[in-house]
């Protein structure tokens, strides 16, 4: 189980998995489901030979959970919708391959329906159910009750003769790989600990031990929070995915060593070692894979390195924050900007065995990038010069430069200290945290969605006696008065960006180096390999026109511009002006700039882009981007700051070239199983089951050694 806590105000959240998993009976097929002349999936696809999407059935479970629901509020509908959309998007960041022979079904606990067996092994029906529970209502996990349709059937047996059917096996359910439950309810775990707003458990494992099934509760509370972001929902949602997946410390054991390759399963086993203990009593993980990727996000290739386990008692189902600040899998979550999907954390997925990675889909982790060796080790923090750590209690900017942030630590740095970003009002990219009209604003902070911040001691204003002296002369500029500021910035091309204050124009700000603005007193520090690492350039060629197969979308973006009365632009202003649109727009989507072509403005500042995803795009559907962004211009409109004035964006019109395209809108059903196909090409993809992994074909009706494989607390099955 999963459970994640999220501490609103002060932007972090703990992850308990390890504790929280152990109170879960987990269940394997049969050792019957294994035999040859089962119908399983452990076959090939004619004609599949790529990595298919690993398909995610989302059932919506309404109604209280078994362990006291609690619902003071009623109906709840708004926190379910936030739910079933954060699932919907987590889910469509994981993909992987191969479709199952047949329907996905899962098992009973003998240790639930059965009382007692028949115990004399001379006996036809040895060790089959004897004596039902009167009191069984059925599996379910995490609280959440199975449908009987995704159910196996259960029997009553005879000391001789056929059995007593009492519950046929369901249907299954078709085309799917994992089964995931979710939840929205004021459960009683929710109310003992306010801060908590979701947690999650995998419940059923395949013949290969790779996750069936598993559930997500969201204590409702959160979700109805204005504080609560969509994307930190997302972000928190894909964390518990990635530990129902197999991201867990009580799952390493079962990790699969296939060195043939995913098309020859027989080749694959039990890997020996995933995890050991380093001379200093230090966990790791030390897969091949996941070794690799480490010395390679550190810059130390060729050396065999153990990825740090966070210190969470003989298991952890987590990186070592020091070393591994911002991924997904830190045990603190600091928000949806701050988190990245990582390599390291994909190649565990890789290590796992039982999925295929597309590594492209990976977010790049700027945490200790090349910084060798010794970097995040306890002895070294204090002294090391990366810049990633820091000394002291003082102001300066987060690591990632999107938020104003003061020296200190927390238990999982163990006395290490970074700059954490400030409770309140710290987030540059926020406008809202700029300053109220006709405010004093010395060092011409700017807040907006691409303000940055940046170390500076820039100041308009300085005392009457250092008017005649030289800057460096002046003892509050010197480097000590540094302190994190907020300015915006502009990508001129990957890696290199150029700087705006207030009133002043843009400056090239060299990585690395402390510049002058014009107009201020003081420095401004550029940072250097964080910000624009990604970016395509402001004088990015567009991509050409493609040919669009009639399942493609070709769809139109326009909007008007409103700038200051009168105010008109020539040419060459008009094509600048379409960049920094196009450079909004592209922010605000969250994607390349690989869906938009052909942008431009008209003279009387209509603003139009054509949308399709190009080949090799990563990133969700051109539909769904096409309705995110027509439903954010509509509720907060752009703002572009461009030749000293500020031109907003008036929602107008959106046209599409297919008339057939529409987006379903999903929405809470009660009881009702929401089928989400994932498709290849969305958003952050993440896993790739490898072919031919799953053995999930029926079992001969209610063989003998129906209760052989089921794990239940001792004594609750007993022999008669």
């Amino acid at each position: 189980m999963l459970l994640l806590l999220l501490f609103l105000r002060a932007t972090t959240s703990r992850c308990v998995h390890d504790e929280t998993q152990k109170s879960v009976s987990l269940l394997r097929p049969p050792f019957s489901q294994l035999l040859p002349n089962v119908r399983s999936s452990f076959l090939t696809l004619p004609g599949s030979h790529d990595p298919q999407p690993l398909r995610i059935q989302t059932c919506y479970i309404g109604g209280p959970i078994a362990d006291g629901a609690l619902d003071p509020e009623g109906d709840g509908m708004k926190e379910d919708s936030r739910a079933l959309a954060a699932v919907s998007e987590a889910t469509q960041r994981i993909q992987s391959v191969l479709a199952v022979q047949g329907p996905l079904l899962l098992n009973r606990d003998p240790a639930q329906y059965c009382h007692a067996v028949w115990g004399d092994p001379d006996t036809p029906n040895y060790h089959k159910c004897s004596l039902l529970n009167s009191e069984y209502k059925g599996e379910s996990c995490l609280g959440a009750k199975i449908p009987d349709a995704h159910l196996r059937g259960y029997a009553l047996w005879p000391e001789q003769g056929p059995p007593q059917v009492i519950q046929p096996d369901g249907p299954g359910v078709q085309n799917t790989d994992f089964l995931l439950y979710v939840q929205v309810a004021h459960t009683s775990k929710c109310h003992r600990e306010p801060s908590i707003i979701a947690y999650a458990a995998y419940c059923q494992l395949d013949s290969e031990d790779r996750p069936l099934a598993g559930t997500i509760v969201y204590c409702a509370q959160h979700l109805s929070s204005p504080s609560l972001s969509h994307s930190d929902i997302v972000m928190a949602t894909l964390h518990e995915l990635l530990h129902v997946l197999g991201f867990s410390g009580q799952l390493f054991k079962k990790w699969k060593d296939c060195p043939s390759g995913p098309s020859a399963r027989e080749n694959c086993s039990t890997r020996q070692q995933v995890t050991r203990r380093d001379e200093w009593g230090q966990l790791l993980l030390t897969t091949p894979t996941v070794s690799h990727s480490l010395a390679k996000h550190l810059g130390v290739l060729g050396v065999s390195l153990g990825v740090p386990l966070e210190e969470e008692g003989p298991l952890s189902s987590h990186w070592e924050a020091r070393l591994l600040q911002g991924s997904i899998m830190t045990a603190i979550f600091n928000g949806a900007r701050r988190t990245r999907l990582d390599p390291i954390t994909l190649a565990a997925f890789k290590d796992s065995g039982w999925y295929q990675v597309n590594h492209s889909a990976a977010q790049e982790l700027f945490w200790g990038q090349g910084s060798g060796l010794e970097f995040g080790l306890l002895t070294t923090c204090e002294t090391d010069s990366s810049g990633f750590f820091c000394t002291g209690s003082g102001l300066g900017c987060h690591y990632l430069h999107l938020d104003k942030g003061r020296c200190s630590s927390d238990p999982m740095l163990e006395g290490c200290r970074m700059y954490k970003p400030l409770v309140n009002g710290s987030e540059c990219w926020k406008k809202e945290n700029g300053f109220p009209p006709r405010a004093e604003n010395p060092h011409g902070e700017i807040y907006h969605s691409q303000s940055r911040c940046f170390l500076a001691n820039l100041t308009s204003q300085l005392l009457p006696e250092d008017k005649t002296r030289h800057p460096s002369q002046i003892p509050h500029l010197k480097e000590g008065e540094l302190a994190g500021r907020c300015y915006l910035h502009q990508c001129t091309e990957r890696g290199a960006y150029k700087v705006r204050v207030k009133g002043s124009p843009w400056v090239q700000c060299l990585p690395g180096k402390a510049i002058q603005i014009p107009g201020y007193y003081g420095l401004l520090f550029c940072p250097r390999g964080v910000l624009c690492q990604t970016h395509e350039g402001a004088n990015a060629v567009t991509s050409p026109p493609v040919s669009l197969s009639t399942q493609d979308l070709l769809l139109q973006l326009l909007v008007r511009l409103a700038g200051p009365p009168g105010h008109s632009l020539g040419k060459q202003q008009q094509e600048e002006l379409t960049e920094e649109v196009l450079q909004a727009l592209v922010s605000r989507g969250g994607t390349g700039r690989c869906y938009f072509h052909s942008p431009s403005i008209t003279a009387s500042l209509v603003f139009a882009v054509h949308m399709w995803k190009s080949p090799g795009c990563q990133g969700p559907s051109v539909g769904m981007l096409h309705r995110a962004l027509t439903l954010t211009l509509q509720e907060k409109p752009l703002e572009i700051y461009y030749g000293g004035v500020i031109f907003t964006t008036e929602y107008k019109l959106l046209a599409t070239s297919n008339s057939n395209h529409s987006m379903t809108h999903v929405g809470p059903s009660m009881g009702l199983c929401l089928m989400l196909l994932i498709l290849v090409g969305t958003l952050g993809t993440v896993a790739y089951q490898k072919q031919a992994i799953l053995q999930l074909g029926p079992p001969a009706p209610y063989h003998s050694s129906e209760l052989q494989g089921a794990r239940g607390p001792a004594g609750q099955i007993r022999e008669v």
